[in-house]
């Protein structure tokens, strides 16, 4: 079941754009503390895209575990496993 909203849609695409403008802008800047700058830009750009998808994907992780830990919880199954 896909339960993405428009939200989050709008965010990725709007993190995609700026960090597509921050690589031209770095790609044809010249060497120096311009340059510099917008390599820091970029890594903090990227840094916050890898904690966005990190914690999308745990909260996938939680609600399956959550679910499967359910399942064995009321098949009887959590009694044996916990001996």
């Amino acid at each position: 079941m896909q339960t993405q909203t428009r939200s989050r849609t709008a965010f990725a695409d709007q993190l995609q754009a700026s960090v597509g403008e921050l690589v031209e802008r770095a790609a044809s800047a010249a060497p120096g503390p311009e340059r510099s700058r917008l390599l820091r830009w970029l890594l903090v750009g990227g840094a916050v895209f890898l904690l966005w998808r990190v914690e999308r994907s745990a909260r996938k992780l939680l609600w399956t575990m959550f679910g499967i830990g359910m399942a064995l919880y009321w098949s009887g199954a959590a009694g044996w496993l916990l001996r």
